[in-house]
């Protein structure tokens, strides 16, 4: 899953939820320098990361995909997902604004620890100041998202049309998405370390 789904999934502990967020940036098995939680949502981002990758609804989609987006399939397909639930945010959390709940995210007391990874904060900037959380929502945000990513790989897919891919097949990504979504919801609460 990509940022927006990580941190719903531990959006009741604000520890939790930082850590669950630094899951891609913290290497190796050794997460004692980090504050317990922090250290206990790490390792579920990376339980979530396997059940998202081999769940039944998620190799679908990538199949479905890999013939324009080869092997950054699985990537485009996170993407997709945390499009769809920025979309719908208010069908999950009908009591927190999806805008607020970012705001809270980029504003959090962790950001300014010396512990955080330096790739992190070097990413921290861009993510507040555009906004990534919110921009899932839009097109035009998914637009600026895959435009990013073909800049970082090259010419090796046309990841900057990944917009099109979705709006081409909308309807079949977005029923898939929901057959997925509650089964991972499932999974992480019965999961919690």
């Amino acid at each position: 899953m990509n940022y927006l789904a990580h941190l719903y999934l531990s959006r009741d502990d604000h520890e939790e939820m930082f850590g669950n967020f630094l899951g891609d940036f913290v290497k190796g098995k050794n997460l004692s320098h980090l504050p317990q939680k922090v250290g206990k949502g790490v390792q579920l981002h990376r339980l979530i990361d396997e059940y998202t990758d081999n769940h039944k609804v998620t190799k679908e989609i990538q199949q479905h995909l890999r013939p324009v987006a080869g092997r950054y399939s699985l990537i485009v397909v996170d993407i997709y997902y945390d499009h769809f639930l920025a979309k719908h945010w208010n069908e999950f959390e009908p009591h927190l604004a999806l805008s607020t709940f970012a705001d809270n995210f980029y504003t959090h007391n962790y950001w300014k620890e010396d512990w955080v990874p330096q790739k992190a904060l070097d990413i921290y900037p861009f993510m507040k100041d555009y906004d990534w959380l919110n921009v899932y929502a839009k097109m035009y945000g998914m637009q600026r998202v895959f435009n990013g990513m073909q800049r970082r790989i090259k010419n090796r897919v046309e990841l900057s049309n990944a917009v099109q891919w979705l709006e081409k097949d909308y309807e079949f990504y977005q029923s898939q998405f929901f057959k997925f979504f509650p089964d991972l919801v499932t999974f992480s609460q019965q999961h919690r370390l």
